[in-house]
């Protein structure tokens, strides 16, 4: 048996779709189904044969007031629910819709995917058979509304955040109900993206150091493996930097990288913020609860800056984590799984902390898996020249200013400097010279330095510098740059306001001379 469907246009008059049912019944076929519009019926009838079918069309075509019968492939409902499958297979959140007696009408590819469970298993079943308890059978039941609600099916370890609405019949009454599913990774990989997390690359790290080279040298090394690190160094050495140089170069690139400085949350929050919570945990709890930066950074990397302020309470759970892989949130009683790779830093000496009782010993050595050191900038000095010249392009181009280049005694002064601040504190420096600078060159008198921190070198207080003498390094520097860019000692005068015969005065005092590009200090 044949389908036959067809496209009646006529001027619509009373009796037509009688008419039309007795010329069908006349000649034995059944009516599947008829789909009665304004001026035009759609008809889906059974055939037997090509000349029936040539019959019948005729026949109809004889009725008085029908303009044509045209064949169609398929009826206007057909072809609605057609258009429907495409558009719910091309998207990527799941959708999942029920009627008013709670069975699954639509349950597209993408919610295959997210909900692990394949369609025939779904389509067509009560969704409280499926899984009892969802929200979107309260939806149904009372019309609420919900947003990313979390869901967590245990049956089939599926993960992800659910919206339903209500759907509404003519009279307002709801005879359907639909949500939108989204991966809880996907949820993650959206995060990251738009919160425009900031990528860092060992090739973005400058040095010319060998302490350094054999630093970033290890770091590359460790990164393609998957074991925790502990990187350690003093303050502005670049630990987050490191970490995330780390994960740009790990399996895990493509996924997020989660930071967190530990001594930056109140310990009251970190837990929640670590670990998550359930709802109704504690007044102010989120309805639904949260996860926590763990489940977040799942098949990613998290990075716990200031692991040594971590309490004894946080560091019993964070070994936890580290040992079995296993997450609990507050007030729940589940463990999620998550596979997180844990990079920490610290400026502490956690051995100390150890021998005081402040840091678990256990915790320690699961996290001491493979030490990082940084080396202090003080032991790197060959890298000041290339990070102060990075310094001075970054600042000149956000302040707007025509700042290109340091002078070379400025340049001595802040190698002399035993920077206890570290690359934090160098660029500090740098942007306040750059701020205060008047000309393109940054000279000493420009480079203010946190003098009470300054040894002398034996490693005593440095004596205060006489006025007498920072002039004549600031006199000196000047004349060395004007000697850089004129040829005679009229062209020098004219933009120091000198006389010629002052500006040869005072380079014979600084033992310069006209043609010379430097001499003598710096």
């Amino acid at each position: 048996m044949q389908l036959l469907r067809l496209r009646i246009p006529n001027i619509d008059r009373v009796g037509l779709v009688l008419d039309i049912s007795q010329v069908l019944a006349a000649r034995h076929f059944n009516i599947v189904t008829m789909e009665v519009e304004p001026n035009t019926v759609y008809l889906e009838t059974e055939t037997t044969s090509p000349g029936e079918k040539g019959s019948v069309i005729e026949a109809l075509k004889s009725i008085p007031q029908v303009i044509d019968a045209v064949e169609i492939d398929l009826m206007p409902h057909q072809e609605k629910a057609e258009q429907i499958k495409a558009v719910l297979a091309s998207v990527g959140e799941g959708i999942v819709a029920i009627n008013h007696h709670g069975e699954v009408t639509h349950y597209n590819p993408a919610a295959e995917q997210i909900v692990r469970l394949p369609y025939q298993e779904v389509i067509g079943r009560p969704l409280a058979e499926i899984s009892p308890g969802l929200p979107l059978l309260e939806t149904l039941r009372t019309g609420a509304v919900y947003n990313n609600r979390e869901i967590v099916l245990e049956r089939t370890k599926s993960h992800y955040l659910a919206s339903g609405r209500p759907i509404l019949g003519a009279r307002g009454r709801i005879i359907g109900a639909v949500a939108v599913l989204k991966d809880i990774s996907d949820v993650r990989e959206l995060v990251y993206t738009v919160t425009g997390q900031m990528t860092f690359t060992f090739d973005e790290i400058l040095y010319t150091s060998a302490a350094m080279q054999e630093v970033v040298a290890i770091a590359k090394t460790i990164a393609r493996g998957d074991s925790t690190v502990l990187i350690r160094g003093e303050t502005g050495t670049g630990k987050e930097l490191f970490a995330r140089a780390i994960h740009a170069a790990s399996p895990r690139a493509d996924k997020v990288f989660v930071p967190l400085n530990c001594a930056a949350v109140p310990d009251t929050l970190l837990e929640s913020e670590l670990f998550g919570y359930e709802e109704g945990s504690f007044t102010g709890a989120v309805k639904g609860g949260k996860q926590g930066l763990f489940e977040f950074a799942n098949n990613g990397t998290i990075f716990l800056d200031e692991i040594g302020e971590l309490s004894s309470h946080l560091q019993a759970k964070l070994l936890r984590v580290l040992q079995d892989g296993k997450v609990r949130r507050l007030g729940g009683t589940r463990e999620n799984t998550v596979n997180v790779r844990i990079l920490a830093a610290t400026n502490r000496h956690l051995e100390d902390l150890i021998a005081r009782g402040a840091f678990r010993e256990d915790l320690y050595y699961r996290l001491n898996v493979i030490p990082l050191f940084l080396p202090p900038l003080r032991e790197r000095q060959e890298d000041i020249p290339l990070l102060v010249e990075f310094f001075i392009k970054r600042f000149a181009a956000k302040l707007q200013k025509p700042v290109e280049a340091i002078s070379e005694t400025a340049l001595a002064k802040l190698a002399a400097y035993h920077w206890p601040g570290n690359i934090r504190e160098l660029e500090n420096v740098i942007e306040r010279a750059v701020n205060i600078v008047r000309d393109k060159i940054i000279l000493t008198g420009h480079i203010v330095l946190d003098q009470s921190q300054t040894p002398s070198p034996r490693g005593a207080a440095a004596p205060e510098r006489p006025l007498a003498e920072t002039l004549d390094e600031v006199e000196r520097d000047v004349l060395l740059q004007a000697l850089k860019r004129y040829r005679t000692s009229r062209q020098i005068g004219a933009v120091l306001g000198l006389s010629h015969t002052a500006v040869l005065k005072k380079l014979r005092k600084h033992g310069l001379s006209i043609g010379e590009k430097s001499n003598g200090r710096g």
